[in-house]
């Protein structure tokens, strides 16, 4: 079944991983028109690539899925059966951060963890401020899953891709966001939409991080995950290999898009100014709630460096022309996700809960 709030499109799925990606596909087809046609332009615009080049890039990554995940490859080709779409123009709206950052700095996402010590009432928090082209306020999607072949979720995603950021019924969740590095390739061959999904496959913190480092991205991306048990980690994919950090002994902790473990230069300024500001939010507050969080990630302190972002006119024929599609909150233990339709300054939360 399907709904839209605002402009987000709200999706619930169920069986296995072929059933789940005809159904993703024939619920949002028009939405995936949208996105196919959107990145289409955009590479060509921007990065000068036409669309067999886009497809030809998108399917580098069709291979190291199917190797990875048979279940999330059934997927994919049951979302490109139920759109009509061809699976390389499918696989590109997963792969559109890989294809753009090889030409383009792309940054803006924020990532949060709270932990029990640090948390109101004891739960586990994640939160994201996930930032990117205004345009694709058109064919944003929270899907819920309830699944035959693997843990129910709740991801927040583009129309046409598997998922995102979220939270699995096994109390696992997962946020991410650019990296920038002085060099624009990591270790791995993965897509890192799809690491996600392997990350809310497992059983505990420990080993989602196993298997995202056994697997890791070809981007420079950033990765926080948790567990309901109070488990955490911080994970930072570069050039120079994988950054890991040990989140569960803090009471919050924020990342930005420059390296804070590895030892990357920061040349992002719009990435400072906001851990700045995450630095003075987080330590001045005592406990910290969800409803914390969600007027943090609305705040506008800064202007245009701000967490919050909203999209600058001006920069209109940039391709970093941003604002925040949605901000998100999780609540691991209360299996809950509250997400805003566009900028939470702006927009209300919108409430998810994973029964």
């Amino acid at each position: 079944m399907g709904d839209v709030v605002g402009k987000l499109n709200i999706i619930e799925l169920r069986g296995n991983a072929r059933a789940r990606g005809l159904q993703h596909g024939q619920l949002l087809k028009g939405a995936i028109q949208t996105a196919v046609d959107f990145y289409g332009d955009f590479f060509a615009r921007y990065l000068k690539l036409d669309r067999p080049e886009m497809r030809r890039r998108a399917a580098r990554f069709i291979e190291p899925t199917a190797r990875l995940d048979a279940q999330l490859m059934s997927e994919y080709e049951g979302i490109a059966e139920g759109s009509c779409q061809t699976l390389e123009d499918i696989f590109a709206l997963s792969a559109r951060y890989e294809i753009t950052f090889e030409d383009v700095a792309l940054g803006d996402c924020s990532n949060l963890f709270v932990s029990a010590a640090g948390a109101r009432d004891k739960h586990i928090l994640l939160g994201q401020s996930w930032d990117w082209r205004p345009e694709v306020m058109d064919f944003r999607a929270v899907i819920t899953s309830r699944c035959d072949d693997e843990p129910d979720h709740i991801m927040v995603t583009e129309c046409g891709q598997p998922g995102k950021y979220g939270f699995s019924d096994r109390g696992i969740g997962v946020v991410s966001a650019g990296l920038r590095c002085e060099e624009k390739v990591g270790t791995g061959e993965q897509l890192f939409v799809v690491l996600g999904r392997q990350v809310l496959k497992q059983t505990s913190c420990q080993a989602a991080v196993a298997a995202v480092e056994a697997s890791p991205p070809m981007a420079t991306v950033n990765m926080i995950v948790a567990d309901i048990n109070g488990s955490a980690a911080d994970i930072e994919f570069t050039p120079g290999g994988i950054f890991r950090r040990d989140l569960a002994a803090l009471n919050a902790y924020w990342h930005t898009n420059h390296c804070l473990i590895a030892d990357e230069p920061v040349e992002f300024a719009n990435s400072q100014v906001r851990a700045e500001r995450w630095t003075e939010l987080m330590s001045t507050a005592g406990p910290i709630s969800a409803d914390m969080l969600q007027s943090w990630l609305a705040d506008r302190a800064d202007g245009d460096h701000s967490i919050c972002q909203l999209p600058n006119p001006t920069e209109a024929e940039a391709a970093t022309y941003l604002q925040t599609l949605c901000s998100i909150v999780m609540d691991l233990n209360a299996a809950t996700m509250w997400v805003s339709d566009g900028p939470s300054c702006n927009s209300p939360y919108n409430s998810f809960r994973l029964e």
